[in-house]
């Protein structure tokens, strides 16, 4: 109520009369009626209007709070460039494999072994992929 006051709604003719004959009455020790002195609907370190009044507003136009939300924005990229220089020690595995020659990978076990699949092994697999992608379509990693 106080708060409303203080922002500026009107009174209204009883409130005006009831502060009118507060006035008179309340010349002890109380400040403030019941509500102010923290009995009925006050909470204790509640804002007052003036500090309603100064605080922030948020972005009013749609290009303001996109300059906001990319300015917050860290670049994921640049991200994981510094942290692989960053990293002690030599490559990692994907990274060695990445860049093994062909023919080593060619004339591997795993690629003999898909070589020599039959028709019903490959449909298999294939299905099994599938299915896996289907769990994990969302949450793909990014090499």
């Amino acid at each position: 109520k106080s708060v409303e006051l203080q922002l500026g709604r009107k009174r209204k003719a009883v409130e005006i009369s009831d502060s009118s004959d507060s006035e008179d009455e309340e010349d002890s020790d109380e400040e403030g009626s019941d509500g102010e002195r923290g009995l009925p609907g006050r909470m204790p370190g509640a804002m007052s209007g003036a500090e309603l009044r100064a605080a922030p507003k948020k972005a009013k136009t749609k290009a303001q709070r996109l300059a906001q939300v990319h300015g917050g924005r860290t670049d994921y990229t640049e991200k994981l460039l510094e942290k692989r220089k960053a990293r002690k020690g030599g490559k990692t595995n994907n990274e060695t494999k990445r860049n093994k020659p062909l023919i080593m990978t060619m004339d591997s076990f795993k690629v003999r072994k898909k070589k020599a699949q039959t028709a019903r092994e490959k449909t298999n697999t294939m299905k099994k992929h599938i299915k896996t992608l289907q769990k994990t379509a969302n949450h793909q990693k990014i090499r």
